[in-house]
């Protein structure tokens, strides 16, 4: 039986066990694996979040933190009005995430079809003649 076993329903032991095994696991991996085990165990009290009714993302929010250039995020914040930052960037990162997806599907079917071929792409291009490839 291990030591929180053993501490049972009281809260002295209990808290004692707790901190053993932190000052344990800090001893054996770093500090940031550590926090990170912790914070994913408790997480702050849940936020609702609704990206929109197009959203497959709906629910719990986790805090991440994000690394940006300084302009991108000085752009965003002139975009966003206070509390929207993150709404902003999530809704962002949905469409990359979709395009991903897509991408990645496009790949399986000319794998299992082969490339469009020219002409249906010519075909396709005039149908849409404002439009611009990247």
């Amino acid at each position: 039986m291990d030591e929180v076993s053993r501490a049972g329903t009281d809260p002295g032991q209990a808290l004692s066990a707790l901190e053993k095994a932190l000052r344990d696991a800090l001893a054996a991996v770093p500090l940031e694996q550590v926090l990170q085990r912790v914070t994913v165990m408790f997480p702050k009290a849940p936020v609702d979040i609704d990206t929109g009714p197009a959203s497959r993302f709906h629910g719990r929010v986790q805090k991440v933190s994000v690394s940006m250039p300084e302009e991108l995020t000085a752009a965003v914040r002139a975009r966003t009005g206070p509390g929207e930052f993150s709404r902003y960037v999530t809704e962002a990162t949905e469409r990359k995430l979709q395009h991903d997806v897509l991408g990645e599907v496009l790949d399986e079917l000319d794998a299992e079809f082969g490339p469009v071929p020219p002409e249906l792409l010519e075909w396709a291009e005039r149908q849409w003649p404002d439009y611009e490839a990247e």
